[in-house]
């Protein structure tokens, strides 16, 4: 997730304590760019689970606050979920930390109703920037000082389960305190590792493309539809472009979730194989995908790589430098909150390709530390975060689109203006984020670092994907 981050490039952040090493943390639903919104080659959303899904249908301040008592929240079947056995009486205060800003209203909103049934349990909601998030829970991860529950990501997912660091739900699950089926696409299954699971669906992500109303008019060109395939992108991008004002049709940006791994898939290539014990980089149809990006900046249909490493391209869409740009849902919020935009943007599908019109689909997960000194009041939070009521809060409030089933709607009808739609309609052929083996970590900041060059104009296109290709392959061959 990207709220406020850098263009192009993952993050590479320094992680502390030894445990984890080096590990570019990349979502967009946070901050820093490329990408993300997962096990063994995530199970959890395989073609028949994302099609599953269409059938059902991030911030920079780290001051938290504390939840006060509030009305009393409606009760429903899998709703409440904060009964108090196993909890005590005592007064307590949970920290429930998260990356992003814009969502925080609503999680504090969330953290009230919980308050208001368990009034001697207080949320206090901490935000942590995504550029700092994962620095700070690795360096937390084996002190012991991790938050009572937080967000989890599925790229970050396996380094913490398999240190032992988060609770196991498993038990929770098997004796029906919490029912995974209540969520879309067995959003449920993402957060598995060796038969435990460690977290309760929040929300799911696919990428939409943001389109400018206001260049297109002044064009005279009839806005993206879902007719539009990769060629057609390519004319407009250029038709809109004006160098010389600074003004370019689209950005094609040195990205993975929210770039080019939906142009590879569009196209009929692959970024790992389906068993995900090889890469697809060096695919003719993925390198003939990348190409076809590039090729936008050499025409100058869009800015630079270094124009977008300077400047962050969706923050050039939001001064409206850019006509078109693919993002994510979880960047409505951002993006409608530019005066210099905002009434003048909309949201349409993504182009179709050769093979299908291509989307990466994610989802976040709520966990809860091992360590946590309140573990029983903890689980009636995590519980309560993983309710009809709390998704509720969270499609109304437009913070995200929520995991519960039949939930959705509300999310669509929060911006009424934008046509958000297209995101929940796009999981029906979206493709599960790459991220459910113990050689992500190792191969996704690498991936970053060797595609930059390509990018940045020091290597080919072609030479660039055949060396994430092979690094990849060796990544995976040592991290069974």
């Amino acid at each position: 997730m990207k709220a406020q981050g850098k263009p192009g490039e993952a993050s590479q952040e320094k992680i502390g304590a030894n445990f984890f090493g080096t590990l570019s943390s990349h979502d967009k639903r946070g901050g820093n760019t490329v990408t993300i919104r997962k096990k063994g080659w995530i199970s959890a959303l395989s073609l028949t689970v994302v099609t599953a899904l269409a059938l059902t249908g991030c911030g920079s301040n780290n001051n938290g606050g504390d939840s006060n008592n509030g009305n009393t929240a409606n009760k429903t079947d899998n709703e409440a979920g904060s009964k108090n056995a196993g909890a005590s009486k005592e007064n307590v205060t949970l920290t429930y930390t998260i990356w992003d800003q814009l969502q925080q209203p609503a999680m504090e909103a969330i953290g009230k109703e919980f308050t208001a049934e368990n009034p001697n349990i207080k949320v206090k909601v901490e935000v942590i920037p995504w550029g700092d998030y994962w620095t700070k829970m690795s360096a937390a991860a084996p002190a012991g000082t991790l938050p009572d529950v937080f967000w989890m990501h599925s790229g970050q997912f396996v380094k913490y389960a398999s240190g032992k660091f988060l609770e196991p739900i498993t038990d929770k699950v098997k004796n029906g305190e919490i029912n995974l089926d209540d969520y879309a696409a067995n959003l449920g299954s993402i957060y598995q590792l060796d038969g435990e699971n460690y977290a309760i669906p929040k929300d799911f992500d696919t990428i939409g493309l943001a389109y400018n109303k206001e260049l297109f008019d002044q064009a005279n060109v009839p806005y993206p539809d879902d007719t539009w395939d990769y060629a057609k992108l390519a004319e407009v991008a250029k038709q809109l472009s004006q160098p010389d004002k600074g003004i370019y049709g689209f950005a094609a940006k040195m990205d993975t979730q929210g770039g080019y791994w939906n142009d590879i898939l569009a196209n009929g290539g692959s970024i790992l194989s389906a068993d995900g014990t090889k890469s697809g980089y060096d695919d003719p149809a993925s390198i003939e995908a990348l190409k076809a990006r590039y090729q936008m900046i050499v025409d100058k249909a869009s800015p630079s790589h270094q124009q977008m490493t300077d400047t962050d391209s969706t923050e050039m869409f939001k001064s409206g430098k850019i006509a078109m740009i693919f993002e994510g849902d979880w960047r409505t919020t951002d993006i409608d909150a530019s005066d210099i935009i905002k009434g003048k943007w909309n949201w349409a599908p993504l182009p179709k390709g050769k093979a299908k019109r291509g989307d990466i689909i994610n989802g976040l997960g709520n966990v809860m530390s091992a360590k946590g000194k309140h573990k029983d009041e903890a689980w009636l939070f995590l519980k309560f975060l993983g309710s009809k009521r709390a998704a509720e809060i969270t499609a109304e409030m437009g913070a995200a689109i929520p995991a519960f089933k039949d939930t959705q709607a509300a999310w669509v009808k929060s911006r009424p203006q934008l046509n958000l739609q297209v995101f929940i309609d796009q999981a029906a052929e979206a493709t599960p984020y790459p991220a459910g083996t113990k050689a992500y970590p190792v191969w996704f900041p690498k991936e970053s670092e060797i595609m930059a060059q390509a990018w940045g104009g020091k290597i080919s296109i072609e030479e660039g994907a055949k060396q994430v290709a092979e690094m990849m392959n060796k990544a995976i061959e040592e991290n069974k």
